[in-house]
C-alpha cells in the first residue's frame, strides 16, 4: 500500500450518494472500524481542517509531546497547571537583598541613588524639537 499523502486516504472513502459522503475510520475505543456518513458540505469543512497551508510541514508531535520525552516532560507540566499561580510567582523572601542592589551606585558600589526621571524607550527617530515663538 502506497504512503497516505492527504489527510484520507482513497481507500477509505466509500460512498457519494445524495450529497451525503460515507467514510471508513477506525473507532480506537473499541478497535473497531466504522462507518459514518456526513453531507458533502461536512466533509469538506472536516477534509480541509486537515490539510496544511502551501510550505507548511506535518509534524504529529513535536516538543515535550514527542514519545521520546512524553513520560518523563509531560508529568512535570501537568503538576504545574494544577498549582495555584501565586505559588509560581517569585516572593520577595526569594530575593532579600534586590531592592539595595537596585538603588546602589554601579561605579562605587556605596552610595545610593534617587530616581528622578523614567525615561521610556523611544521607537523610531527622535523628533527635532523646533521654537516656534
Amino acid at each position: 500500500m502506497p504512503p497516505q499523502a492527504g489527510a484520507i486516504g482513497n481507500q477509505r472513502l466509500i460512498a457519494l450518494e445524495d450529497s451525503q459522503v460515507s467514510f471508513a475510520w477506525t473507532d480506537y475505543r473499541d478497535s473497531l472500524k466504522k462507518v459514518m456518513t456526513v453531507p458533502a458540505e461536512e466533509f469538506i469543512r472536516l477534509f480541509l481542517q486537515h490539510s496544511l497551508p502551501t510550505g507548511f510541514q506535518r509534524i504529529r508531535y513535536y516538543g515535550f509531546l514527542a514519545n521520546c520525552h512524553r513520560a518523563t516532560r509531560l508529568e512535570p507540566r501537568r503538576k504545574l497547571l494544577a498549582t495555584p499561580y501565586s505559588d509560581l510567582l517569585p516572593r520577595p523572601t526569594d530575593y532579600p537583598d534586590f531592592g539595595e542592589r537596585l538603588r546602589l551606585c554601579p561605579k562605587c558600589g556605596i552610595g545610593t541613588m534617587v530616581r528622578i526621571q523614567v525615561l521610556f524607550p523611544c521607537h523610531g527617530p527622535v523628533p527635532m524639537l523646533v521654537d516656534t515663538s
